[in-house]
Formats: structure tokens, C-alpha cells, sequence
């Protein structure tokens, strides 16, 4: 089938295009840009409506005898071009960006005439693979972005552009070579979608996608929260910034003084390169598990291979653990791979390394040394507050443009159909330290209103296992995991509540009910006693006695793994409670290679281990996504303004104004509390106003 590319470059053209337009129903349409925030501008437009022919309208070319961008008359004109787009289904392969764009240069909002994302159709269809327009089109169409790719570069590169990782010019290209490759991502788009379809209905993922989840999601939540963003307290930011500069200089300053003694020999300090850096996870290695001795956690994915080469098995005991080390000393050069031809490609062979590159020296083993040494709390603290400065401070101050910070939020970031973040990680502000949250403010006449889920997880948990025992404990109010602890360490001289009293498990037994929140979930996950035993602060044999317990205690707890496990060996997927599929189609050569009750690796449970997994993780994704999308539903039906700013693992905060803000926390605790009604659970979303975001919680 022959492809033809039209460009489109003048007034004439563009009004034929218009009335073209108005026979079609399904249109892909896509944008090309000068970049990729809401203030820079569309260069060019690309429509589809058949397999065959695209278009592509040129708004604005790059003038290299001055310069600068000139503008077409196209550019004035295509407004009621895109006024007929809002009466047809639109396809897009990433939506959000291009309606954004839209919008913003022509005040046209497209997002609620979208029909298909075909990204996110590709991404529930096949988790698996990369959902990228140029990746989707060579895996499933074989067509290569090789030469596109090279001709542009040089195209750029010809007129003056940069084609770094950091700024890419694509916009200085040839005008006639951007359209090309628009007009072409538009027909791959209209492809994508006549090829997709088809696989979602037989899939049964249908209702799904277009009516209960993924479409309703992204055009009400997901374009909020990638088109509103969250107002900046600049002041704030850089008083924060300057008191982090000294904390994390005293702290560098008090860590060095203690370990002065310990490294002063091996890293005298004379020149850089042999000066001891606290931020060295190897020369910590060496400082923690080989000067001081200390039994270190687990290895690095390269360190267990090595291990595996050197020892036959993984260490466990602190015996082992030392063996490896003295072996890696021992035998250091040896060659563990050989080189060899990986891909077509010839590769090295690996040798042997110190000890001290294959240790993990993470934030959890630091966590179960600290008490040992106060040098390593204030290390703790330090990298803390270095990750709060460089990622959320500086990341923050770069990316806030006329005093807003709009970060992404990915709804094809995961497996399990939670969000993504990234520019910078949303998800990953410190819960326990307020101040990057504080800087965070509402906008003139707004105020925030928030709700966290109460233990979503375990709630899914309970629920999806079926076990009474555990359902009870939220109909009388118990806590979840001294209920466990209770149970498992027969402590009935306690209560299972968390009111404070002195007879509560979590007081009377605190340990216990730290051990019963490491064992309750990550167990079920999959996760073995020689795993949690250095979690629990118990030796291996105590772990596994105490995980025997506490299935033996919660029998049907046992019943779900088993039922994930016997699913997705013979189908080679897993659903969520509401039909998230996660394909994992290795499982199915389990029983077949291993037999049916083999004791397998870890490396080789993984797909089990996922299966438990995502039945719970994915539920609990699909429970917060519906609740975003029915309070969005309902501040349209009630004229509500209020607009979702941030999604943070299970608390969903918005932004409305003041006087509606009571309205507002009323119909997100409603919607958090009543989207989703899950089998003998019910959900707990408390709201709280406030005018930053580190009033919320």
C-alpha cells in the first residue's frame, strides 16, 4: 500500500483541508513544537483519517538568514480547522502533550474529543514492551526511524541547531523535512489505532479502556494534572535551599572528623583521588564490612553472580558472608564470564573485582547500622538532605517557569496502571520532612484540599484474600497489623488498637508490631526468610518460624498465593480485581522445566512473586484512579472549580477556590470513599484543607 505525504502551506490549501475534514470521523492528529512546555509553540499540525495519505500543516519554518522563526499565514488561519476537530474522534499517541499544546497556543481544547490514546492503548495491551510511536511502529509494522533520525540531525546541525540529549532543536530543521516526518507520525498513529482496536476487543478490555478506566482517566485527571501545575513559594525555596547548604555541611564535616581515624591510612587525603568520599558506596563498603567488620545485608545484582561463581550459593550467615569477602580478595582478576559474542557484538571478559563493589551499601543496611554508630546517622542525614537539595530544591528552581512547577505524571509509567512522575519525582517527596511541601502553595483566592487513602493496600489485601479474621479488623476499628501480632505471638494480654493506651500491642509490643509489618505483605510478595530475617532483627530460622505462623494463623492468606501462582502458570497473566492484566508468559514453562512443586530460586519465583503482586498493587491503583475520575465527574456536574494537582501514591490533592473549598473536600472523601466498593472492606479517605501542601497531612 503506497503512503502519500501532503503539505500543506498556504491559505488555499488549508481550506480545502477544512472541508476534507468534515467527511471524516476518526482523525489522528499530532503537533510539532519548539519544545515541550506549555509556553512553547506550534510549528506544525499532522492529520490522518485513512492508511494511505496524512497532512501536514506548516505554521512556522525557521529563517537561517536571521535567525528566528517565521510565521505563515497558516498560523492566523488554522483556528477553525481545529474548531472542527472538537466535533470528531480524535486518535492521539500521547494525548495530553498535544492538547496542551493546542490549548495553549489557540484556545482550543481538543481533550474532551478524544477517542483513543493509542500510547496508552499499546501500554494496557503489552505492558511488557516500550510504547514509544518510533518503537511501536518498527516492533509491529518493521518500519525504521533510522533514516528519519540521521536526516534531521543533519538537517538541525546544517541550520545552526544543537542535537544534544538536553536540547534537541528539532523545530531548526527544514520545514519540508519536519512535514514529512509529521505528516508520517500522523498515518503511523491512524495505523496504530486500526491495528489496536481490534486487539482490545479481543482481549475484552473494551469497558475497560474506554468506559471504566484508562480513556475517562486521561482526559479528566491526568490532563489536569499535567496542565494546571502547582504555584512556587520562590523566597521559600531559597531560604530552604541555604539552610540545607549548611546542614548538609556539618553534617559532611562531623562524618569525616569521626571516621578520620578509620580511613586516614588507606586515604590519606593528599590528593583527590585517594580522599575518602562519604558518598562512595564502595569505599563505604570497604569501610563498613571490611575495616570495622560489620555483616553486611545482601549483594548487588553483579555481586550475587560473582558470589554464585565463587561460593556455588548466595551467603546467609555472617561466616558466609566473610568467605566471599576473603574469596574476592583471594581471587581477584579471575575470570567468572568469558568474553565472548553478545548480539552480534563482541564483549569483554568480566574479572573479578574487591569485595566492595558487589556489597549493597543502600539506605536500608546504613538504617541497621546507625544504631552501632552515630557517624552513620549523621551519613543517613546527610544523603538525605543532598537528594532534597539536588532533586526537589535545584530540580524545583530549574523547572518552575513565571512561578509554577508543572511536573508529568505518566498514566503509562507502571505495570500496574499507577501513575509515574518525573521532572522531578512527585512521588517520592519526603513524607517526613515537610519543607519541600511547605514551598508548595495555593494560588491567590485557592486553597488545597487533600485525602490519603487509610491502608489501601492492606485493605485490598484483606479483601482480595477473603480471610475473616482480617475483614473484621476493619469493621471494629482494629489495627491491622496488631491484629497480626496478636494472633501470630499469641499476645492476647494486648489490645489491637492504636488509642494510645498502654495495653496496646503497638505500645506493649512495639518490636513485634514492626516485625508484623515486615512479614504481613513482603512475604506474601514473595519475599524468603533469608530475605526479612535482617528486617526483623531475628536469625533465619526464627523468620521462617514466625512466616510459617502467621500463614498457619491466616490459612486463606496462603489460598491467594497459591490461586496467583496456579493463574498465571497456566495463563500466563494475572488480573486485577477490576481486569489490569500483567503478562508474564515465562510462567507458563514453570511447571514444565521444574515441576510442579519444585522449591525454585529466587531469581526464579519472580514471576510468581508478581503475580500476588500485582493482583494487589494494580486493584489499589484502579481504586485511586476511579475516585479521581468520579470526583472530576462530579465537580463538572456541580460546577465545582476545582482541578487535581497532584496524585502522591494513594492521596489525591486538588486545588479549588476558597469558597468552595468545604464543597470540594465533601466530594473527594465521597469519591475516595464510594467509586469503588470492594467485598467486605470499606474505604477511609479523610480530607483536610489547607493553603500548602504540607497542611494537608
Amino acid at each position: 500500500m503506497s503512503e502519500k505525504l501532503v503539505i500543506i502551506d498556504d491559505l488555499v490549501q488549508l481550506g480545502h483541508l477544512e472541508n476534507r475534514l468534515q467527511l471524516a470521523e476518526y482523525i489522528a492528529f499530532d503537533s510539532e513544537t519548539t519544545g515541550v512546555t506549555k509556553r512553547d509553540e506550534v510549528i506544525g499540525i499532522s492529520l490522518c483519517w485513512d492508511e494511505e495519505t496524512a497532512y501536514y500543516i506548516i505554521l512556522a519554518k525557521w529563517n537561517i538568514q536571521n535567525s528566528s522563526m517565521e510565521y505563515l499565514p497558516t498560523k492566523a488561519a488554522v483556528k477553525p480547522l481545529l474548531e472542527v476537530l472538537k466535533t470528531k474522534q480524535l486518535i492521539a499517541h500521547n494525548a495530553v502533550f498535544d492538547c496542551m499544546m493546542i490549548e495553549s497556543n489557540f484556545g482550543v481544547s481538543l481533550i474532551d474529543s478524544m477517542h483513543t490514546d493509542t500510547m496508552i492503548l499499546a501500554h494496557l495491551l503489552n505492558e511488557n514492551r516500550r510504547v514509544g510511536l518510533k518503537e511501536l511502529a518498527t516492533t509491529m509494522f518493521g518500519e525504521s526511524a533510522a533514516q528519519e533520525q540521521k536526516e534531521m540531525k543533519e538537517s538541525i546541525a546544517k541550520n545552526g541547531g544543537e542535537t544534544t540529549k538536553t536540547s534537541y532543536e528539532l523545530y531548526k530543521a527544514d520545514a519540508t523535512l519536519i512535514a514529512k516526518y509529521g505528516a508520517k507520525d500522523a498515518l503511523l498513529t491512524y495505523k496504530l489505532f486500526c491495528a489496536l482496536v481490534p486487539e482490545l476487543y479481543e482481549q475484552k478490555l473494551e469497558t475497560f479502556f474506554y468506559d471504566e478506566e484508562a480513556m475517562p482517566l486521561l482526559k479528566g485527571p491526568t490532563y489536569q494534572l499535567n496542565t494546571t501545575g502547582v504555584q512556587v513559594d520562590g523566597k521559600a525555596l531559597v531560604s530552604l535551599q541555604k539552610t540545607l547548604e549548611v546542614e548538609i555541611a556539618e553534617a559532611k564535616h562531623f562524618v569525616s572528623y569521626e571516621i578520620q581515624s578509620h580511613v586516614k591510612e588507606k586515604y590519606p587525603g593528599t590528593t583527590k583521588k585517594n580522599h575518602f568520599n562519604i558518598s562512595s558506596s564502595s569505599q563505604l563498603s570497604w569501610l563498613l564490612f571490611g575495616h570495622l567488620e560489620c555483616e553486611f545485608s545482601t549483594l548487588t545484582k553483579e555481586g550475587k553472580t560473582v558470589c554464585k561463581h565463587l561460593l556455588g550459593k548466595l551467603p546467609y550467615t555472617f561466616a558466609a558472608k566473610r568467605q566471599f569477602i576473603k574469596e574476592c580478595l583471594e581471587r581477584k582478576d579471575e575470570v567468572y564470564v568469558p568474553a565472548g559474542i553478545v548480539n552480534g557484538k563482541a564483549t569483554r571478559a568480566k574479572k573479578v573485582k574487591d569485595p566492595w563493589s558487589y556489597i549493597a551499601c543502600d539506605r536500608a543496611t546504613l538504617l541497621k547500622l546507625a544504631p552501632r554508630f552515630k557517624w552513620v546517622e549523621r551519613l543517613l542525614e546527610y544523603q538525605k538532605k543532598t537528594k532534597l537539595l539536588s532533586t526537589y530544591v535545584e530540580g524545583i528552581q530549574e523547572r518552575v517557569q513565571y512561578g509554577v512547577l508543572q511536573g508529568q505524571f505518566l498514566q503509562h509509567g507502571t505495570t500496574s496502571g499507577r501513575y509515574a512522575s518525573r521532572n522531578p519525582n512527585m512521588q517520592n517527596i519526603p513524607r517526613d520532612d515537610k519543607r519541600i511541601k511547605s514551598c508548595l502553595v495555593a494560588r491567590p483566592g485557592k486553597s488545597f484540599v487533600g485525602s490519603d487513602f487509610s491502608q489501601l493496600e492492606v485493605r485490598v489485601f484483606a479483601s482480595v484474600s477473603g480471610d475473616e479474621n482480617l475483614l473484621e479488623v476493619f469493621k471494629t476499628g482494629e489495627d491491622f497489623y496488631s491484629r497480626i501480632g496478636i494472633t501470630v505471638w499469641d499476645k492476647y494480654d494486648a489490645t489491637p488498637y492504636k488509642d494510645g493506651s498502654p495495653d496496646a500491642f503497638g505500645i506493649k509490643y512495639k518490636k513485634l508490631r514492626d516485625q508484623a509489618k515486615v512479614i504481613a505483605l513482603a512475604s506474601v510478595y514473595g519475599a524468603t526468610a533469608n530475605r526479612l530475617a535482617s528486617a526483623t532483627g531475628k536469625s533465619i530460622d526464627e523468620t521462617q518460624e514466625d512466616m510459617d505462623k502467621y500463614f498457619e494463623a491466616f490459612p486463606k492468606i496462603q489460598e491467594m498465593m497459591k490461586k496467583a501462582h496456579k493463574t498465571v502458570k497456566k495463563q500466563g497473566y494475572v488480573t486485577s480485581v477490576f481486569g489490569r492484566p500483567r503478562r508474564m508468559p515465562e510462567a507458563t514453562q514453570i511447571d514444565r522445566l521444574y515441576g510442579p512443586n519444585a522449591d525454585l530460586p529466587y531469581d526464579l519465583r519472580k514471576p510468581l512473586n508478581l503475580a500476588v503482586n500485582h493482583t494487589i498493587q494494580s486493584t489499589a491503583a484502579s481504586i485511586c484512579n476511579r475516585a479521581m475520575i468520579k470526583f472530576y465527574n462530579d465537580c463538572k456536574d456541580l460546577d465545582i472549580n476545582a482541578k487535581i494537582v497532584m496524585q502522591v501514591h494513594d492521596e489525591i490533592i486538588v486545588e479549588v477556590d476558597d469558597t468552595q473549598a468545604e464543597d470540594a473536600a465533601l466530594l473527594l472523601q465521597n469519591a475516595m470513599e464510594t467509586a469503588v466498593e470492594l467485598p467486605g472492606v470499606a474505604m477511609e479517605a479523610i480530607p483536610h484543607i489547607g493553603k500548602k501542601i504540607s497542611d494537608l497531612k
